[in-house]
């Protein structure tokens, strides 16, 4: 059963989340959808959904941080510690 839970009323583009029960199972899949319309046909010219993984927590996350710990933390840079930046 798909359920769309939040909208976002925009005037040529909106977003919503939504989650997915299948049967009896205990947990659902959430996700969030953009849509983007052409302001004079008025008709969609874009379409993204993006599910959550199924697979909870997603395997290649957790093979990714036993491999390399420091990929999921995210902090900051001093400025000028990469090449180009300022």
């Amino acid at each position: 059963t798909f359920r769309p839970q939040r909208f976002d009323d925009g005037k040529e583009s909106t977003c919503f989340t939504w989650e997915v029960v299948i049967a009896d199972a205990p947990e659902t899949i959430k996700g969030m959808s953009l849509y983007q319309i052409d302001p004079e046909s008025r008709l969609i010219t874009y379409v993204r959904d993006v599910p959550e993984s199924a697979i909870k927590p997603p395997i290649l996350g957790k093979l990714a941080r036993d491999w390399r710990p420091g990929l999921g933390v995210f902090r900051g840079v001093q400025i000028g510690s990469r090449p180009g930046g300022k």
